[in-house]
């Protein structure tokens, strides 16, 4: 058995996972936890999380982590010296760990390495774009108060001021109504507003009412399919934008659950990027994220080979296989 590994971990807000691979490719072990944007669950409690899941692939395959790689929704960018020092003494070094956004390693594995655009549309919304120099260009990723077109919080949140308009009469009425009193388990509109304010709500429980908006869009109630309409050409245009600056990043992934549950949605989007920007080429990333933080280390070494990305993608298949 080799005895050192090469870790990615895909930090969500609220759920990480984190897979082993040793140096030939093969994936060793995947193992889950809590979330990591350390902006709201805390440094003290994203590093203590950080470290119990790298211990536990460690364990589970008897090696030792010789490098670390982390996306988390917490960056833009990789981590400055100052922000990767506060996640370095226990036990990650800073030789040994790599802090990058959330965004880049799902990049990562959509181009590994070269140019591109991906585009995430989950519980919020954020673009990133690498040119045929390397550099990185983000576009979006304001978070829930500042605006996350498309993202699943923003068509919450459209779709709850135009359940508003409709109860006061100001706008049409719509089928999302009903849903968001079956949703939020109110008996009238108003008695919302308890629910949205209570303590414990998140904007990740807010956003989970968008899939309501996207069935009533694709059933084509009019309200809610200008609600996605609107926020899908918004974020086309965002990815019109990055291309225009770098022709040569044209191949535009989509990754997010928005993207993979509404066709139409993903359909909105294309449509209205290919008419902004004609040569973009919409595709589907293969690798997952914590796939692309593994690419990145590969990279950065001067090991990524077509062997090891075969081998990457099969065994992983094969972990998760004997998983479930």
């Amino acid at each position: 058995m080799q005895n050192s590994l090469l870790v990615g971990i895909d930090g969500g807000g609220t759920h990480s996972t984190a897979v082993a691979a040793y140096p030939d490719g093969r994936i060793a072990a995947v193992t889950e936890g809590g979330g990591l944007n350390f902006h709201t669950s805390g440094v003290d409690a994203v590093r203590s999380r950080m470290e119990s899941m790298v211990e536990a692939l460690c364990h589970r395959c008897g090696a030792k982590a010789a490098q670390v790689c982390v996306g988390t929704a917490a960056l833009d960018a990789p981590a400055d010296e100052a922000t990767l020092a506060r996640f370095c003494g226990g036990l990650f070094s800073k030789e040994q760990l790599d802090l990058q956004s959330d965004a880049y390693i799902a990049l990562m594995g959509f181009t590994m390495g070269n140019p591109g655009v991906i585009v995430i549309c989950g519980t919020g919304s954020m673009l990133l774009m690498l040119d045929d120099k390397g550099d990185q260009r983000v576009a979006g990723g304001w978070g829930y108060l500042l605006g996350d077109f498309g993202s699943g919080y923003a068509l919450a949140h459209d779709g709850l001021l135009a359940v508003i308009d409709a109860s006061e009469g100001i706008g049409p009425k719509t089928a999302i109504s009903a849903d968001a009193l079956q949703y939020f388990g109110a008996a009238a509109p108003r008695l919302i507003i308890d629910r949205i304010y209570a303590p414990d709500t998140t904007p990740a429980d807010i956003a989970g009412f968008a899939r309501y908006v996207l069935t009533r869009a694709q059933e084509n109630d009019a309200v809610a399919y200008e609600i996605v309409s609107r926020n899908m050409k918004r974020l086309a245009l965002s990815a019109a934008k990055l291309i225009e600056s770098a022709p040569k990043a044209n191949r535009v992934g989509l990754y997010g659950g928005i993207f993979r549950h509404s066709d139409l949605a993903r359909g909105i989007f294309s449509k209205s990027l290919q008419s902004l920007s004609p040569g973009a080429v919409i595709c589907n990333p293969d690798y997952p994220p914590e796939l692309g933080a593994l690419i990145h280390l590969f990279k950065k070494n001067g090991t990524l080979t077509d062997e090891v990305l075969i081998r990457m993608k099969s065994t992983y298949q094969e972990v998760l296989h004997e998983r479930n």
